[in-house]
């Protein structure tokens, strides 16, 4: 089985290939570069950003293109089955179903950030990566999702439909005061007072 072979096996098509996952038998790293390479050369594999690769399908208008948001999710979001990132501010309200604004730039906290917020790009778009407040796992994230998202806003905007959206997040989603009372720490002050203020820490309670 060759690098390539391996490499179709182990991710597919148009699957974000990060560097450090590539390995191939007892090959060494400049081996595995240089046979990356040729492979990007002969159009077999696509070099689509600095660490990341991808295999393209043909289509009607030629080799596919890697959609941007499978890369950011799997470097700064969740990959198999680990979960260490979370959208936040306007990419957060949008996604919760709160906002339709389309954000032009994305938020994130992630466990992948060291600095407190730096700018990147991956392809086109734009990317503010922030330290994680606390650890994010699989167990917390829509808790820290709920409590980022109560600090992106102010108590008047929640109106009688974004508190039934809340309401079902929190539901689906078994947040309990317990959690709230764990969590919030992590958070700036306003956070509860804008659960109090917009009268939906009841609905955390229950």
């Amino acid at each position: 089985m060759s690098l390539y072979e391996n490499l179709v096996q182990r991710f597919g098509y148009d699957v974000p290939i990060l560097t450090t996952e590539i390995n191939y038998k007892s090959y060494s790293r400049p081996w595995i570069y240089k046979e990356m390479n040729r492979l990007c050369e002969s159009g077999s594999v696509v070099h689509y950003d600095k660490g990341v690769y991808y295999i393209p399908t043909q289509t009607s208008l030629g080799q596919s293109l890697l959609n941007p948001l499978k890369v950011i999710e799997k470097k700064y979001l969740a990959d198999n089955g680990e979960v260490f990132g979370y959208f936040s501010g306007i990419s957060l309200l949008n996604r919760m179903g709160i906002s339709t604004q389309v954000p032009s730039v994305l938020e994130i906290y992630t466990n992948k950030e060291t600095s407190q917020v730096r700018e990147v790009k991956v392809g086109r778009q734009k990317v503010v990566l922030r330290k994680a407040r606390t650890k994010i796992t699989l167990e917390n994230v829509m808790i820290l999702s709920f409590l980022e998202m109560m600090n992106a806003v102010t108590p008047s905007y929640f109106n009688e439909e974004r508190k039934r959206v809340v309401r079902d997040y929190i539901k689906q989603n078994r947040i309990t005061g317990k959690d709230i009372t764990k969590y919030a720490p992590y958070f700036p002050d306003k956070v509860m007072r804008n659960l109090i203020e917009s009268e939906i820490i009841y609905d955390v309670t229950r």
